[in-house]
């Protein structure tokens, strides 16, 4: 099974956990799977990055459907967050799938 793994840069402004709730609470994204957070190894990801959200995808998933998600999640959050600024960069770790989220420039 694939996992989805989030990083979401502090600077976006949206917790991780607040993201893994908004995206258990999300009929489209929770028939996906379920969200939980979790600890990077250490040296592993984005220096002061604390959590990661973990979801296991029973299917695969077309990037810009995930994209589209992630994004439309994060504006629930931060409703003032302009997300064509999100920069959504992907990769491949083993079996799974890394989306880590940031922001183009500085959001107001």
């Amino acid at each position: 099974m694939t996992r989805l793994v989030m990083a979401v840069d502090p600077a976006v402004g949206v917790e991780p956990a607040a993201l893994a709730k908004a995206w258990d609470g999300d009929e489209e994204a929770a028939a996906l799977g379920g969200a939980s957070t979790g600890a990077p190894a250490p040296g592993t990801f984005l220096p002061g990055l604390a959590e990661l959200i973990w979801v296991p995808l029973a299917v695969n998933l077309a990037s810009s459907v995930v994209y589209d998600l992630i994004r439309r999640l994060v504006a629930q959050q931060r409703p003032a967050v302009d997300v064509t600024e999100l920069e959504l960069t992907e990769t491949v770790s083993g079996d799974d799938r890394v989306v880590v989220v940031r922001v183009r420039r500085s959001i107001g």
